[in-house]
């Protein structure tokens, strides 16, 4: 049997370490296709596993995740953590850090145990995190059919008769959904993705037996705020069995060019939904962008018309801005720096107005931007950008030189 590892610095592995992470010991992220990560932020390019082959309590001490493990212990850094890391150049603000925020009360009774080759016996899965499907009613541009089935019918329709539609973490056996029961009584947070989490049968299972046994852990959501009741499921009714929702509503624009972005919005009904969880007591209210090429040049704007509308409030203390990377032709280093140098001036001027809030927005566009400039790839990427744009719009029946006439300079250059 490995020995127990030396005895660990609690204090600089929480507060000095560029490495650790308190996800490995108690968390294990899986896609609508089942693989399996020891998180959901990275490029999904290097699974771990996948639920079909292997188990999650299997999967939990894989030769990859006691490496991930005793990489981090020894302040060596693992490549399946870039995305934290290149998030930590730009600002402080990363998942790593947060898991250590949020989960460090659990650092004595997990990472002690570690033994020498990096397993930890005792899986308890604290923080959930499992997309069992890629249902989706939305197909959104920055997105894929692996987290869409919108997009998934899309791709069958146009170019590939043969793409699946619906994706599952387990294909339909239910093993996936019984192995988390077995975790219901450890779980403090427990995260609702997908796809489309709130049309997702799953997630009510879930629900109803936290319920059923009387647990109420924090409840946390990435909802596109489309829909409000499912079947014979009212969201609003479910949560008030909780203390404490933590909504973060996945919004990229607003108006016509929220339409254009996550296709299959009705901004209307949107906006109203997003008014309606503002007013419950029981919601912590967040949005969480994904920062694109698409809404750089006017993200300033973007939150200024959430505050005109009392979505977003002065008193909120954090919103979200997701840097995006992948697609990397949609991302906002992929913006010909013409147009970045003009977005960066007036993303500032909005960064500077919003200085006094106590919503982050400032530190948030300030990151952005620090982001975006990091590095000009529009050459590299202008092609499949333009290409894949006016492919879709095609299919759609839609335009992007009219819903974003502010980028309409792009076509100038390639002129």
């Amino acid at each position: 049997m490995s020995e127990r590892i030396p005895t660990v610095d609690k204090t600089y592995l929480l507060e000095e370490s560029k490495t650790f992470c308190m996800f490995p010991w108690l968390h294990l992220n899986v896609t609508p296709k089942g693989d399996i990560y020891p998180c959901c932020s990275n490029d999904y390019t290097t699974p771990f596993g996948n639920t079909k082959e292997t188990s999650l309590k299997e999967a939990f001490n894989n030769d990859k995740m006691k490496q991930l493990r005793l990489d981090m212990l020894n302040d060596k850094k693992n490549p399946v953590c870039d995305f934290c890391y290149k998030h930590e150049e730009a600002g402080p603000h990363s998942f790593r850090n947060y898991s250590k925020e949020h989960f460090g009360k659990r650092f004595d009774e997990l990472v002690p145990q570690t033994k020498a080759d990096g397993t930890v016996d005792d899986f308890r899965m604290h923080y959930f995190d499992i997309r069992f499907s890629n249902i989706c009613n939305f197909k959104c541009r920055t997105c894929g059919s692996e987290f869409s089935s919108q997009w998934g019918a899309e791709m069958r329709a146009n170019h590939d008769p043969k793409h699946p539609i619906l994706i599952h973490a387990d294909d339909q056996t239910g093993t996936v959904i019984e192995e988390v029961i077995e975790h219901i009584d450890e779980i403090d947070l427990c995260y609702f993705a997908g796809g489309e989490p709130l049309i997702t049968d799953e997630h009510y299972v879930m629900l109803e037996e936290f319920i059923r046994r009387g647990k109420k852990p924090v409840l946390r959501y990435n909802t596109n705020a489309s829909n409000i009741k499912y079947k014979k499921h009212d969201i609003l009714e479910l949560w008030k069995h909780f203390d404490k929702i933590e909504l973060s509503c996945s919004v990229d624009h607003f108006g016509e060019r929220a339409e254009w972005l996550r296709k299959g919005t009705d901004w209307g009904v949107v906006e109203n939904n997003l008014l309606t969880f503002r007013d419950l007591d029981y919601v912590t209210f967040q949005m969480n962008t994904v920062f694109s090429m698409f809404n750089y040049p006017m993200i300033g704007e973007f939150y200024q018309y959430l505050k005109d509308k009392n979505i977003v409030r002065t008193e909120d203390w954090y919103h979200s801005l997701y840097l995006a990377v992948h697609p990397s032709y949609y991302s906002a280093k992929s913006l010909p720096a013409e147009l970045k140098i003009s977005a960066a001036e007036n993303a500032l001027k909005f960064a500077d107005k919003f200085e006094g809030d106590k919503t982050s927005l400032s530190r948030l566009i300030r990151d952005a931007v620090n982001f975006a400039g990091e590095d000009d790839t529009w050459a590299d990427n202008k092609k499949i950008m333009l290409q894949h744009t006016a492919s879709i719009d095609n299919i759609r029946d839609e335009d992007f030189w009219s819903v974003f006439p502010e980028l309409n300079r792009i076509r100038d250059l390639e002129q």
